[in-house]
């Protein structure tokens, strides 16, 4: 399960390395052009020495190069923030429209005291058992999931949950999901982030797997599957279609799914890494600025003053 669960981390790396490029590339950029921008219109030349000749199409001190740059930091950050907010009031939209909580029954109090969970049953005629909550995760389940599954079955399904309320995995579901938006221009960030999810439903299938048997998890999820289920946004859900695919193939075959990307997917993020850092080249160069000092004449006054040259005046 690391060869899988390492998506994450790479691409939390990933993530890391391009925003600090794009940082510098801003910082620079805003080195480099508000002196010009902020130089009076009336003169020919800034004073500053900070607005060098670039790409002669441009002109001298021109400020295409950093207006791009920072549009390029600005749409990547927006798409993150997009990203992050649409994810947070997805899910709390969600949750409210659940049914409301209820007692539970015995046989669901003792599945959860014995995995030590925290659960909530939900009146509620849909299928879903999920875990939900960034900072402090519980699990949901609703009457009708618990109808259909017999005390292996649920202790499976469970403890499938109970792993992502360990790890926290709504929360890095979501972090995973804002990182591939915001790194859009990656190619390779999309395909982490859709390793890294697997990854986690492949980690609490293991966890289910070990409570109480495989035979009870497949068990599980062939009740479930294709059953009406709320869109439930961050949070990581029993039956979710995101990686049903990966989970079935690794039951069935009990090995993990590659996490290479295909060519294309490597070769346009390098192409896209490299034409990020050569961003930095297009900015306009630094010119110090010389100052002249004039000579200095000394005169020379009274009796002891030399003569002067014969061409001086």
């Amino acid at each position: 399960m690391r060869g899988v669960a390492r998506s994450f981390w790479v691409l939390v790396a990933i993530a890391a390395a391009a925003d600090g490029v794009l940082v510098y590339l801003a910082i620079a950029s805003l080195d480099h052009v508000l002196p010009c921008w902020l130089t009076s219109a009336a003169s020919p030349r800034p004073s500053t020495g900070s607005c060098g000749q670039s790409v002669a199409i441009f002109g001298y001190h021109s400020w295409v190069p950093g207006a791009l740059i920072l549009a390029f930091v600005s749409a990547s950050l927006l798409a993150g923030l997009w990203t992050l907010l649409s994810q947070i009031a997805g899910t709390r939209r969600a949750l409210h429209q659940l049914g409301r909580p209820i007692s539970r029954p015995r046989r669901l109090t003792d599945a959860a005291d014995a995995l030590g969970v925290d659960v909530v049953l939900i009146d509620d005629p849909r299928c879903f058992c999920c875990c939900a909550g960034a900072l402090h995760p519980h699990i949901i389940i609703s009457t009708e999931m618990l109808s259909r599954l017999d005390q292996e079955e649920l202790i499976a399904v469970l403890a499938h949950e109970r792993a992502h309320v360990v790890r926290r995995d709504p929360a890095r579901a979501a972090a995973v999901r804002v990182a591939a938006r915001a790194l859009f221009y990656l190619p390779l960030a999309q395909h982490l982030a859709d390793k890294a999810l697997v990854a986690s439903e492949l980690g609490a299938d293991s966890s289910a797997i070990r409570a109480a048997g495989q035979d009870a998890l497949v068990g599980a999820l062939l009740k479930v599957l294709g059953e009406v289920r709320p869109a439930l946004g961050s949070a990581t859900e029993m039956a979710s279609l995101d990686a049903l695919d990966s989970r079935i193939e690794a039951l069935r075959t009990k090995r993990l799914p590659a996490i290479r990307p295909s060519v294309w997917i490597a070769a346009a993020s390098v192409i896209a890494a490299g034409a990020l850092c050569t961003m930095a080249l297009w900015l306009p160069p630094v010119v110090p600025q010389v100052v002249r000092v004039p000579p200095v004449q000394i005169i020379h006054h009274g009796p002891n003053a030399p003569n002067p040259s014969p061409g001086a005046t």
